[in-house]
């Protein structure tokens, strides 16, 4: 009875573990916003049943990229970059430009009835292909015995991007940061990470804080 139970639970987690499994593949290739950079190849599914399916095509910003019956592409600005899958109808676009960023629909009918469109809005991004720039200054307060730092983060990317700062374990976002040192701290490693949905560039500076009579708004005392 022991041995029978447990085979049975065995039986049920097993189970559910591989719908788990299943339920994860299927999210993560069933995706509805995907971005890519330039060069990169992508493959787009519907994740619709493919059984009787009568008529099926995709069409990018509203022509026609291919179809079921032809499999071949009239569209001039993906020819000769794109393939029909006739077994799952998904599409795939090889060297990917900027100009191919858009929604992708997939329309299809089964047994002569049409069913929902489905619709993929792909994002084609530049890589970043330079680290950021990063520029500092500093000014001493002696009151606290400080130094203030300032730092900005700089990227030539044309693409949107993220800054994001690490310094001592601790994360800031923005391209610019104010931070707070002593000399006690010794050497302090600020490093900004600029970031698109594709990669990721970064760049690092140390500082150190020295004892100056200086105070705010005067010369930087910040050692690089």
């Amino acid at each position: 009875m022991a041995t029978s139970c447990f085979h049975s639970v065995f039986t049920y987690s097993a189970v559910l573990l591989f719908r788990v499994f299943l339920h994860d593949v299927e999210a993560s290739s069933c995706e509805r916003i995907i971005h890519k950079k330039v060069g990169d190849t992508v493959v787009l599914s519907s994740c619709l049943p493919t059984v009787g399916i009568t008529l099926a095509y995709w069409q990018h910003k509203n022509q026609r990229v291919a179809e079921k019956d032809t499999n071949v592409t009239t569209h001039h600005q993906l020819k000769g970059r794109v393939s029909l899958n006739l077994t799952d109808f998904s599409l795939t676009v090889r060297r990917l430009t900027l100009q191919d960023s858009g929604d992708f629909s997939f329309v299809s009918e089964v047994n002569d009835q049409q069913r929902k469109t489905i619709i993929i809005t792909l994002q084609v991004h530049e890589s970043i292909t330079k680290e950021p720039d990063l520029t500092s200054n500093s000014t001493w307060d002696p009151l606290n015995e400080s130094c203030t730092v300032w730092l900005q983060c700089s990227s030539a990317s044309d693409t949107s991007v993220t800054y994001n700062w690490a310094v001592r374990n601790q994360t800031h976002s923005g391209s610019r940061l104010q931070y707070i040192i002593r000399p006690e701290d010794g050497e302090t490693n600020f490093t900004c990470t600029v970031s698109d949905f594709v990669s990721k560039k970064r760049a690092s500076k140390t500082v150190t804080c020295h004892k100056n009579v200086s105070v705010f708004g005067q010369q930087p005392l910040l050692n690089t």
